[in-house]
């Protein structure tokens, strides 16, 4: 197999892994064409790719480390002056808890979020550090805020952002069953926000319902700067062409440049 078909069968894999099973077919008969071998190698993959996980779990249990789907609870820990109360979400970025200020002063949550077990890579924390500084340059209505941060007594980096209740912005919408104007003008507070963060010369890379809330009131907060890019001054966004698996991204959302490992500005 070639390395360009390979980095088709890849790119088709991780995009139908984003897919819910129910249309999975429909997606890989769209997406694969005429094109058999292609099909049989993905749905091999995907075939094989449950008991992958359980295999890997099973290593780490008899090696007596949390495997990757049973992360440590951190619930009660104490970074700084906050306590973590519980696990909000989950991620290759980093683990995010819901947390309560705990040094009397006066009650306030927040969202902590530190780098997964196992997972604190000299990359890993690479990008987290470089997520910190990112957002500590970003002020705006629609971009959750960034309020504190600092490194735990065993080495691991944390930062703590604006707890946001909402939901991801499909389900919002759809719980609602919003007409097409009130959408758009949703989507163009997203815009808003977005906009913001390239005038800071902020690209943020991973652009998704996930990464975009909608709270009580309506209000509009993105989330989630972690493979996000910045640009200085004369920067043409030229990210280094490596393996597929080697660049961050959420294969259904990711634009055609950083599928392709172009620059991406």
């Amino acid at each position: 197999m070639t390395g360009a078909y390979w980095h088709r069968v890849r790119e088709v894999f991780h995009a139908a892994l984003e897919c819910d099973e129910s249309g999975r077919a429909a997606f890989l008969r769209d997406r694969c064409g005429k094109d058999a071998a292609l099909l049989a190698e993905v749905e091999g993959l995907l075939a094989a790719a449950p008991r992958a996980g359980e295999y890997f779990s099973s290593l780490a249990e008899r090696a007596g480390t949390p495997a990757a789907g049973r992360p440590r609870d951190l619930a009660g820990r104490r970074l700084g002056v906050w306590r973590l109360v519980r696990a909000i979400g989950r991620g290759g970025m980093g683990a995010v808890y819901l947390a309560e200020r705990d040094d009397g002063e006066f009650r306030m949550q927040a969202a902590v979020k530190l780098l997964p077990l196992g997972l604190s890579t000299p990359g890993a924390r690479r990008r987290f550090l470089a997520e910190r500084r990112i957002l500590a340059r970003l002020a705006h209505p629609g971009i959750a805020r960034l309020l504190d941060g600092g490194v735990a007594e065993d080495d691991t980096p944390y930062l703590v952002m604006e707890y946001v209740r909402g939901d991801p912005i499909d389900a919002w919408c759809n719980a609602r069953e919003l007409s097409i104007d009130h959408r758009l003008d949703l989507f163009l507070r997203v815009c808003d926000a977005v906009d913001y963060a390239h005038r800071q010369l902020v690209v943020h890379r991973d652009l998704k319902p996930d990464n975009i809330l909608v709270d009580a009131s309506g209000s509009v907060k993105l989330l989630d700067f972690g493979i996000a890019k910045v640009l200085e001054d004369g920067d043409d966004g030229a990210v280094a062409t490596t393996r597929i698996g080697d660049r961050p991204m959420t294969p259904g959302y990711a634009s055609p440049e950083q599928v392709r490992g172009e620059p991406v500005t």
